[in-house]
């Protein structure tokens, strides 16, 4: 999940966040100096629940604090607030100013902070509360913004490719092939069976492939939840109580549908109700008084708990078909007419009792787990073998013979019952000792080690199967790859692959394939993608260079048609996204050597130490 993510998130931030990182807010301990400016651990950590929410939001995932620091989140915040200082320091060197009108503007205009009549200073306070900041600091805040953006468009106010450019690279990226291919069956090739003496010559070439791993045997008992749930009753009266517990996750709540007309001014929005009680339907009402600002919508079906509670509970009071009275709320006035109601859905105890039972019976195994690993632990220690301290506890103790690291037996089989986390700490303990407990995520485990193995170079008796196949399947390949050669340079004398192939029908196969997109990979028609790159590297009616290996054999590869893109019929919008994200690559190569001159430019600093406290205080105490 974590690895997933992490991809995701440097995709994200290599097409959508190069450009931002210059733009955005500013107030603990230093953790970072560039210039004579500070990234405090306040400011930092801002800027990395900012960049939180905007993870949540652009994937649809949860992710916590824990999961953020794994996927590198905080450091990319601190290069973000650190290329926003950069930018800040390289705008008072140029002595770059913001008018008092221009941030004035800012502020004012901003949907954040306007009413009904405009510009509403109680919101803007209110806003400001909430986050701790001061207006005076605010207004500083706003004013680097625009000097920001000022500075970031004149180094790459770029908004769109050059169209030309952008129908070029359409034509390139998009230009199919057909090859022709001259195929030369490998299964077919005769050879000879190789002697007892090239056998063991290419045993010991190859002696890695065939080299037996260490093997180790020994005693093994584990301790988990699992193998205990079984065996754990939980009484009824204790299965009512953890529903009673659970009732809301058990229960699905009421939802309502209903019709909304919302209006700016109230006595519109009277006026529309005194129409709705003549017989107006709210879409008519909506209709006719557009012009006063009346706007019709339904919502939901929602539950009470997804409204304001200055919605909600007019919303929950209505009978099917009522109208409510005039609501207010921060969009204006509102008229609510109930739609549909879905009824609140409980799902009976009966229904969820086995998995009660099941959740009730694993958290009391987990529970149980600690004391009886103490209980063993307590007989080993004094003087129990493992197998004996297991079976007077009533546990099955696990036999181990002759297991590899990867948890298979000589035969390759897998074994059964042995993690990964144990497996790797059955490899590090000592022959004849008894280890100590040892805690996995989901349990305990202690273990014996009673012989080992040390990994050995195969006899030929061991595996003169396995290397027959081998080097049967390597001279049939290099003797494919020798024909296809000669193949080659005869085509290139002047020999149609048609007439080479009526030479040796039971060998050769010509095959023209489908066409074939530029940078293709996967494989098509089994061409590997350094073969798919010869053919576009080809010109028409020539053939590739060199022949190539595949899964079956080799292949010699001619370009048989070229088949040109052309962009008079293409997408407008592919083009138009074309120019887009080509002018977004344009604009991130710039901001990135502008970035890199303003590194050479001002000093940059980061205090670890600070940088490692903040981070620590976001992991989960245990």
């Amino acid at each position: 999940m974590v690895r997933v993510l992490l991809g995701l998130l440097i995709v994200s931030f290599a097409i959508w966040g190069v450009g931002d990182i210059f733009l955005g807010p500013r107030g603990g301990e230093v953790v970072a100096e560039v210039g004579d400016l500070e990234v405090t651990s306040a400011e930092l950590g801002r800027e990395f629940e900012d960049q939180i929410t905007r993870l949540r939001q652009q994937f649809d995932t949860p992710i916590d604090r824990p999961q953020a620091l794994a996927l590198g989140l905080l450091d990319q915040s601190l290069q973000q607030q650190v290329a926003q200082r950069l930018v800040d320091m390289h705008g008072r060197e140029l002595g770059l100013g913001v008018a008092d009108a221009t941030v004035r503007a800012r502020v004012t205009e901003d949907p954040l902070f306007r009413g009904e009549g405009g510009f509403d200073r109680q919101r803007l306070e209110l806003v400001l509360r909430s986050q701790g900041q001061s207006e005076a600091a605010f207004v500083d805040e706003i004013r680097d913004e625009v000097r920001r953006a000022l500075l970031v468009d004149a180094v790459s106010g770029i908004t769109a490719a050059p169209e030309a450019l952008a129908r070029a690279l359409y034509a390139y990226r998009n230009e199919k092939r057909r090859a022709e291919l001259l195929r030369v069956d490998a299964s077919s090739i005769e050879v000879e069976q190789p002697d007892e003496a090239t056998l063991q010559a290419y045993l010991e070439e190859n002696q890695a492939q065939y080299e037996a791993p260490e093997y180790r045997s020994g005693v093994l008992v584990a301790l988990r939840p699992a193998d205990i749930e079984d065996e754990i009753t939980i009484d009824e009266e204790s299965l009512r109580e953890e529903y009673a517990a659970r009732e809301q996750i058990y229960t699905i709540a009421e939802k309502r549908k209903v019709g909304q007309l919302l209006a700016s001014d109230k006595e519109v929005i009277e006026r529309a109700a005194e129409a709705i009680e003549e017989g107006s339907t709210l879409a008519e009402v909506a209709e006719s008084m557009s012009a006063d600002g009346v706007a019709y919508s339904s919502i939901g079906p929602l539950g009470a708990r997804d409204l304001p509670a200055a919605l909600a509970d007019p919303i929950f009071a209505l009978e099917p078909g009522q109208l409510s009275a005039p609501v207010q709320s921060p969009f204006g006035w509102h008229l609510f007419r109930l739609i549909d109601v879905e009824p609140e859905n409980v799902t009976p105890f009966e229904e969820v009792r086995d998995a009660l039972h099941a959740d009730l019976a694993h958290r009391r195994a987990v529970a149980e787990l600690p004391d009886l690993a103490t209980a063993l632990d307590d007989e080993i220690a004094a003087g129990s073998t493992i197998e004996d301290a297991a079976r007077t506890l009533d546990l099955e103790p696990i036999t181990l013979d002759k297991v590899d690291r990867r948890g298979l037996d000589e035969a390759g089989q897998p074994v059964e019952g042995v993690s990964a986390p144990i497996l790797a700490q059955f490899f590090t303990g000592r022959e004849g000792e008894p280890s100590l407990m040892e805690q996995t995520d989901d349990g305990y485990f202690v273990y014996r080690v009673d012989s080992i193995e040390a990994p050995r170079a195969r006899t030929l008796d061991e595996v003169r199967d396995e290397v027959a196949a081998a080097w049967i399947a390597e001279q049939r390949t290099q003797t494919a790859m020798e024909k296809a050669e000669a193949l080659l340079a005869r085509a290139r004398e002047g020999m149609t692959p048609a007439a080479l192939v009526a030479e040796d029908p039971a060998t050769l196969e010509l095959e023209t394939t489908e066409p074939i997109v530029r940078g293709a990979r996967g494989n098509p028609a089994g061409l590997s993608p350094e073969a798919v790159d010869a053919l576009f590297a080809t010109p028409e009616g020539a053939f590739a260079d060199r022949p190539f290996a595949t899964a079956g054999g080799a292949v010699v590869l001619r370009t048989a048609e070229v088949i040109e893109a052309g962009t008079e019929g293409a997408d407008a919008t592919a083009i138009d996204g074309l120019r887009t994200s080509m002018a977004r690559e344009m604009r991130g190569d710039l901001l990135l050597q502008y970035e890199q001159a303003l590194r050479r430019r001002f000093p940059v600093e980061i205090d670890e130490g600070a940088l490692r406290a903040l981070a620590n205080s976001m992991e989960p105490r245990s």
